[in-house]
């Protein structure tokens, strides 16, 4: 996992105050609690950073803390996409790196990219969605970055793309990828709007 610097060195909350700097409620110490016991180590486990060396909250995790009710709603969102999703991980990590990309999520992306290492999606497709070329995606994998990119960036998916993702995971599978790119749109929008900074993205292995 990549080493980050003291808490001190980078605002990690960008535009928003870290929540060790300010007094937490009761519900927000408990959101704090339950992000360390789980997505904390979902981030360990996947080889991307949820803390900073002091052990305080970076990227989403942190404006997490200062909103418990609507964070557990959105996080319960993620936990049941998960369990229940109909896409294969490595697919699942082609449609939350496009999303990602295509708004410049510089959290969403270094987070990612280490999941997405972490389930077998190839270095190949990793830096073709990162810098926007497609050769060397399998047939899956191109069909699920362009209908996950049409859709975010032009907000409505042509009609031989759709086909194309229909055929590649069917029906269900087309229902759980617009959900997934909804949940992702969500954390860039998030991460954008308070300007929350990420770590480097480190090289491949």
């Amino acid at each position: 996992m990549t080493d980050l610097p003291a808490a001190d060195a980078k605002d990690w909350g960008g535009r928003l105050p870290r929540n060790e700097s300010i007094d937490l409620d009761d519900d927000q110490q408990a959101a704090a609690e339950r992000i360390h016991q789980r997505q904390q180590r979902w981030a360990e486990k996947s080889g991307f950073a949820a803390t900073d060396a002091q052990g305080g909250l970076i990227g989403p995790f942190n404006s997490f803390v200062l909103r418990p009710g609507q964070s557990a709603g959105f996080n319960q969102w993620v936990a049941n996409d998960q369990r229940n999703s109909s896409l294969p991980a490595p697919i699942r990590e082609v449609v939350i790196l496009t999303v990602g990309v295509a708004w410049d999520a510089a959290y969403e992306i270094y987070a990612h990219v280490a999941v997405a290492r972490s389930v077998g999606l190839s270095e190949t497709v990793i830096e073709g969605i990162r810098t926007r070329s497609t050769e060397g995606f399998t047939g899956a994998e191109l069909a699920a970055h362009r209908f996950t990119a049409e859709l975010v960036r032009e907000h409505r998916v042509a009609d031989a793309t759709y086909a194309a993702a229909e055929a590649a995971f069917g029906r269900d599978g087309v229902l759980d990828m617009v959900h997934l790119i909804g949940m992702y749109l969500a954390t860039s929008a998030l991460l954008n709007a308070f300007e929350v900074p990420a770590p480097e993205i480190p090289p491949a292995p």
